[in-house]
């Protein structure tokens, strides 16, 4: 999963440009980024106490039930009010950067007439990336197994046009790598792979259609996760004009990957 950038503020005011997790992490340890400082990142709903974020600072020293209910009162205190930072005389609401999920689709498709189809492209790529930063930060699930990556499915189907196809042998690779390190099937020559999509565009329909779907499968069947019905009819990709619409086979896949990756324990 691609790295997360944080917002966070100090003293109340937004800091100047977003940070990693290992950077915000490093500011908690230096001190320069207190638990009641706020923080943000795509995919939640408003901004959270730094303190609230695990594993961003050290647990706190154990105390007395006497002093715990003090704290707990002044925790209530603290997450009611960290939502409003001081200006001067005064007081402004801290607003998390604008999801874009929330656009109205008519101001969507107004702005991308009007702009020629670029807003479309900043919306979509706003949008998939939203979606991919909801998802659990795990690389293992419960057994030890390699999660692969989760990817929205619109994203898969629109750089494969923009790219005349190009990103959609690379996401065919990486779909069956990920698939492979997860049923932990070693020594793949999935390079090779590549390589002979790229030589031969019509043999990745054949992967796409009957070597990734069975992969699929399987690790469903692994990760106890129900079967996708969609990918037992893939043989219906195998037309003269399967290569132009494999996109569309590659969103149900990547569908099917992210039940997986999201919902396996």
């Amino acid at each position: 999963m691609a790295i997360t950038e944080w917002h966070y503020t100090i003293d109340g005011q937004p800091a100047a440009k977003p940070v990693s997790a290992a950077q915000l992490k490093q500011l908690a340890i230096s001190g320069q980024l207190k638990p009641t400082d706020l923080v943000w990142q795509e995919g939640m709903l408003e901004w959270a106490p730094a303190g609230s974020i695990k594993g961003l600072f050290p647990p706190p020293p154990s105390t007395s039930p006497q002093m715990g209910a003090t704290g707990g009162s002044n925790s209530a205190a603290v997450l009611s009010t960290t939502t409003k930072i001081t200006t001067g005389r005064k007081t402004e609401k801290i607003r998390p950067p604008r999801d874009w999920r929330n656009l109205h689709p008519l101001l969507v498709l107004v702005l991308t007439l009007a702009s020629g189809g670029i807003f479309g492209l900043i919306f979509s790529y706003k949008v998939c990336r939203t979606y991919a930063a909801k998802a659990a930060s795990r690389k293992l699930d419960s057994a030890g197994r390699m999660l692969g990556k989760v990817r929205h499915p619109f994203g898969v189907l629109l750089l494969s046009y923009l790219t005349l196809g190009f990103y959609f042998f690379y996401w065919l690779y990486r779909a069956l790598s990920e698939c492979h390190d997860y049923l932990g099937h070693k020594e793949v020559p999935l390079r090779a792979e590549l390589s002979l999509m790229l030589i031969f565009p019509p043999y990745a329909l054949y992967l796409a259609v009957f070597v990734l779907p069975e992969l699929i499968r399987r690790a469903q069947t692994v990760a106890g996760v129900p079967e996708t019905p969609q990918l037992r009819q893939t043989v219906f990709f195998l037309n003269p004009f399967g290569i132009f619409v494999l996109p569309v086979l590659g969103t149900i896949c990547q569908e099917a990957l992210n039940q997986i990756w999201l919902t396996v324990p």
